[in-house]
């Protein structure tokens, strides 16, 4: 861990149409791609696509899009269809930051399946979200943190953890910032802070 160094920025992910829709990414579906077509459909006026990405590679099912809306805030959309519908609805939307930054599919819980693991910025701070979806199919914020630098390493065995470094504020008038870093790791109910060695 990290004390009295202040951390790295992040570089901003530009905001530009980035579409990475599975195969149709590698030009084997185009504009054939159902997701294209309802993402084309759904979209609303002012809206800019920043990203798009399906969430089943096997299937056409469910995509998620983070967009920048016409008042200029980036929003995150999930879409799915289900029950054999054609068309894709909105299950689920939430906003985070000033800027969209990054976004992940991994499973960090554990449980066989593939969190969304997203970062923003938002004035001097990265901010974290991680996104589960559950049993009965409803998504649900599973951890989110601020600092001024997010990292995502791996632990014994291969686990996720998040290091999160944030000013302390700790320091004397005249000394220059100080910082502190702290891990965070699964117990099997939730995110939980990882206690320092001594």
């Amino acid at each position: 861990m990290r004390h009295g160094t202040a951390p790295r920025r992040p570089l901003p992910l530009s905001v530009a149409l980035f579409v990475a829709l599975g195969a149709a990414a590698c030009g084997h579906r185009g504009a054939d791609d159902p997701a294209l077509r309802a993402l084309a459909r759904i979209l609303q006026p002012g809206d800019r696509v920043v990203l798009a990405r399906t969430l089943d590679p096997d299937a056409d099912d469910r995509f998620v899009a983070v967009v920048r809306t016409a008042a200029g805030k980036p929003e995150l959309r999930l879409y799915e269809r289900t029950g054999g519908r054609r068309d894709y609805v909105l299950a689920h939307k939430e906003q985070q930051g000033d800027e969209f930054h990054n976004l992940v599919l991994e499973d960090v819980d554990g449980d066989g399946r593939e969190e969304i693991v997203t970062t923003w910025t938002g004035g001097h701070l990265e901010l974290l979200d991680v996104i589960a979806r559950g049993a009965d199919g409803s998504y649900r914020s599973l951890f989110q943190n601020a600092g001024q630098e997010i990292e995502r390493r791996y632990g014994q065995g291969g686990v996720v953890e998040f290091w999160i470094t944030s000013r302390t504020y700790q320091e004397q008038a005249g000394q220059p910032p100080t910082y502190d870093t702290v891990v965070y790791r699964w117990d099997g109910k939730k995110f939980s802070e990882v206690p320092k060695k001594r």
